[in-house]
């Protein structure tokens, strides 16, 4: 593993142990609350979802709904979702097109800019109804690269300086150009930081997803460390993974990659290792006629799966062409469950390129890349399939085998946690992201802000 601390701000990253009730405490939990959810910029939807005046979706996040839209002027606005009178939630709908928000409580009603609108029988108040002070609750709200973050403190930092230099280093990848082919949600059975951890390292790999060794080689991985807790890993793809003996053909997941290129996996007999520069040269030499422009990344990135995790909930795991955000949230009063959302986009191709509608198997991943060469037209909007922990486990439901087979785990992590056999976390320097995440949510719950 090697590690590089990007534009760090000095503080030392040491392994040490942390006790079990920052997983288990309902005290812990409300604090959180108060520290660190009030108080980070949270991605909560992707801009695609607000393309017109009065399309709106609304996130959810523990006890709190946040109602995002776009105003008449074009401005993105974001609101508490709930009605100025008596409290009621203004929205029910998930997503849609309103060109008002009407409660349907009593009819009070508000402007796309939040502004109050229309009170029925207003001359019933004897004391009048003060719009201006009965406009919406402002929520703070920006995009970066095609996604929707809100701040619920304000004024917040600004989000690029959140970012740094994260938002510089994942630029070439394009995101805002992705297509969102599928949207799920998990009713998990641990706490929300359970899941960021397993998101934090590869110690376990080996051990809990056998197939990745077909894959990546993660042995030889990057570490990045970045301000206000973010992490990042970059994984050798197209390759085996060199602690097991290297097999003499290209893994099935190695000869789709050479296929999709047009190249013959018989010719890389005795050389499964050299797979990985190959895929890398033929997608510099050929890109273009595929429908792909990588003339912004590296060689590794042609072949290698990144993994960013934003600072508190959100996961990137991506290639060139595909983007899985994975993204806990905390349950409103629940240590011990939270929301696990998969979001999956694809990069189609561009025909103005070459004409072409060929896309392109996701190098390393082995799973849920764009295979079907379908265009962007002719996806609709996938709803969001919302399921609990037990449809993964009976296999009713499925999110990808590597990331069922984390669900799985992580129900077990989160019971032996309530254990009185269990007392703290042992972490290894190979879970160094582990402890920089919990580092930065310990700076927040002693004191400070992330915005």
């Amino acid at each position: 593993m090697t590690i590089e601390v990007v534009n760090h701000t000095g503080r030392e990253v040491a392994v040490t142990n942390f006790n079990k009730e920052r997983y288990v405490c309902p005290q812990h939990m409300e604090r959180e609350w108060q520290r660190i959810w009030r108080r980070s910029w949270l991605l909560a939807g992707l801009e695609s979802d607000l393309r017109e005046s009065g399309d709106f979706f609304v996130f959810d996040l523990g006890r709190e709904q946040i109602l995002a839209t776009k105003a008449a002027d074009g401005r993105l606005c974001a609101f508490h979702n709930v009605c100025q009178h008596r409290g009621n939630r203004l929205v029910a709908a998930e997503r849609g097109h309103v060109s008002n928000f009407r409660c349907a409580y009593h009819a009070w009603t508000y402007g796309l800019d939040g502004a109050l609108d229309a009170v029925p029988h207003e001359d019933r108040f004897a004391r009048g109804v003060p719009r201006q002070e009965r406009g919406l609750k402002p929520v703070a709200i920006d995009v970066w690269d095609g996604f929707v973050f809100v701040c619920l403190e304000q004024p917040p930092m600004p989000l690029l300086d959140f970012l740094g230099p994260v938002a510089e280093l994942l630029a070439p990848y394009r995101f805002r150009n992705m297509t969102l082919v599928e949207d799920q949600t998990v009713r998990h059975r641990c706490n929300w930081k359970a899941v960021v951890d397993n998101f934090s390292e590869l110690y376990h790999v080996d051990f809990l997803h056998p197939q990745h060794r077909r894959m990546v080689d993660c042995c030889n991985d990057t570490v990045h460390l970045f301000p206000y807790g973010h992490t990042g890993l970059a994984v050798k793809g197209a390759t085996v993974n060199p602690r097991f003996p290297v097999p003499d053909e290209p893994t099935d997941i190695q000869s789709a990659q050479l296929m999709s290129l047009g190249l013959d996996p018989a010719d890389f007999h005795g050389r499964v290792l050299d797979v990985r520069e190959a895929v890398q040269r033929r997608k510099r030499e050929a890109g273009r006629a595929y429908g792909y422009d990588y003339s912004p990344f590296s060689d590794d990135q042609l072949s290698d799966v990144w993994q960013y995790n934003l600072f508190p909930n959100t996961i990137f795991s991506f290639t060139p062409e595909h983007l899985w955000i994975l993204r806990p949230r905390p349950h409103p009063d629940d240590p011990n469950r939270c929301w696990f959302d998969k979001i999956s986009l694809v990069l189609h191709a561009d025909p103005k390129l070459s004409g072409a509608t060929k896309a392109l198997s996701g190098p390393g991943l082995g799973e849920g890349g764009p295979t079907d060469g379908r265009k962007p037209a002719d996806y609709a909007r996938p709803e969001r399939d919302e399921f609990d922990h037990h449809a993964i486990l009976s296999g009713a439901k499925t999110m990808t085998i590597t990331i069922d087979q984390d669900i799985e785990l992580l129900g077990g992590v989160q019971a032996g946690m309530r254990s009185n056999g269990f007392n703290d976390v042992w972490l290894s320097d190979d879970e160094l992201r582990v402890q920089h995440f919990h580092n930065e949510l310990d700076r927040l719950m002693v004191g400070g802000a992330v915005c």
